[in-house]
């Protein structure tokens, strides 16, 4: 859980909110692409390989410090998937 304050999105509020995200490496069967580029750029730096993202989201809602009632809607991730 994470305060709504700390997720940076402009929300004077001190409520906590379940926040989930995706992460994580993909794995992926090497190619001759990604072994000639892992040659051509040494030292690694952002590959081509699959990236784990949402694909799906939820919607949280929660109380301001003004006793508001404010919807976030696509905030926290649903579920995850190995895509690219």
């Amino acid at each position: 859980a994470v305060r709504v304050r700390e997720l940076g999105l402009g929300y004077p509020s001190e409520e906590t909110v379940l926040f989930r995200y995706c992460g994580g490496g993909c794995p992926a069967p090497p190619t001759n692409h990604g072994l000639a580029l892992a040659r051509l750029r040494p030292g690694g730096g952002p590959g081509g390989g699959p990236c784990c993202r949402p694909t799906r989201y939820e919607d949280v809602a929660f109380l301001d410090e003004g006793q508001r009632w404010h919807q976030l809607r696509q905030l926290s991730a649903a579920a995850c998937r190995c895509l690219g």
